[in-house]
């Protein structure tokens, strides 16, 4: 009796490969993350509306900050600031002119540097030295940091986490930063830099308002209105987690333990004259 054995055509095999080759360099953080334990920052929120985070970074600069707080008033959005604690210290009327247009402050940290390069003692005093000043300016209690540079780890992660922060990406990048044009700046935000990577329900979208990002305050008004017109909610990204079910990736679910840093003894609100900051760079 002669046994015919079956073989999968070759090209089928490539085929297989390719795909998952796709697959892995797609979701490569995410297929890494579930093998390696690696924590995640939180880059998206679930929601089951149209819901998404308006964000900006700011840690230096005089003159874009004030126009995009003026368009924004005027379209009546609110948005969060990540604000670097030297900056906030030089600009404190800008600071609570956020907090009166019913805006959310972030922390940027103190230092512009990466965190992950640091130990986790520096990590934290990075952290509670920022958050003193913000508080103090601001009157707000902040517990969002997005990491300057976008730098972290899991030692990173899980000191902030400790200190009662959670740790924002972004899942869409305007490039703002890159000065490649208002026009540009819209595409990238609405579509995506890569084809269907553009805004989705949860989203979470980063702006810079530093005066390196001047395309900004060009196309911001046209992004607002476009996303309007397609029935998206902007909100600060305090109010989306609030709204949300759950965070993207699932290594960004990470459970609240509510200890708040004690950074000194200046109470949120603290009104003192502030002092001078360090430039950031």
């Amino acid at each position: 009796m002669k046994v015919i054995i079956m073989r999968r055509p070759p090209w089928r095999n490539l085929v297989l490969w390719g795909v998952l080759l796709f697959v892995f360099l797609a979701y490569r953080d995410n297929v890494i993350s579930v093998f390696s334990g690696k924590l995640k920052p939180i880059y998206s929120a679930n929601v089951t509306t149209k819901a998404v985070g308006l964000t900006f970074d700011i840690s230096w600069g005089e003159k874009t900050a004030l126009p995009i707080l003026d368009i924004l008033k005027q379209e009546g959005v609110h948005a969060t600031f990540f604000l670097s604690s030297p900056w906030a210290e030089k600009h404190p009327e800008l600071v609570k002119r956020m907090v009166a247009d019913g805006d959310e402050i972030g922390s940027h940290g103190n230092r512009h540097i990466d965190l992950n390069t640091l130990s986790p003692e520096e990590i934290a005093k990075e952290i509670t030295s920022a958050q003193a000043v913000l508080e103090r300016i601001s009157g707000q209690k902040v517990r969002l940091i997005r990491v300057p540079n976008g730098a972290y780890d899991n030692k990173v992660i899980s000191v902030a986490d400790r200190l009662g922060y959670r740790v924002i990406q972004w899942s869409v990048d305007s490039l703002d930063w890159k000065r490649p044009g208002p026009a540009a700046v819209v595409n990238n935000v609405l579509n995506g830099i890569r084809p269907g990577a553009g805004v989705k329900p949860g989203s979470i979208i980063l702006f810079h308002a530093s005066d390196s990002a001047p395309d900004t305050i060009k196309a911001l008004p046209e992004v607002i209105k476009a996303l309007k017109a397609k029935g998206y909610v902007l909100m600060p990204v305090g109010q989306l987690l609030s709204e949300a079910t759950g965070t993207w990736p699932p290594e960004s679910n990470l459970k609240e333990n509510g200890n708040p840093p004690k950074a000194d003894n200046t109470p949120a609100g603290n009104t003192d004259k502030t002092q001078p900051g360090v430039p950031s760079p």
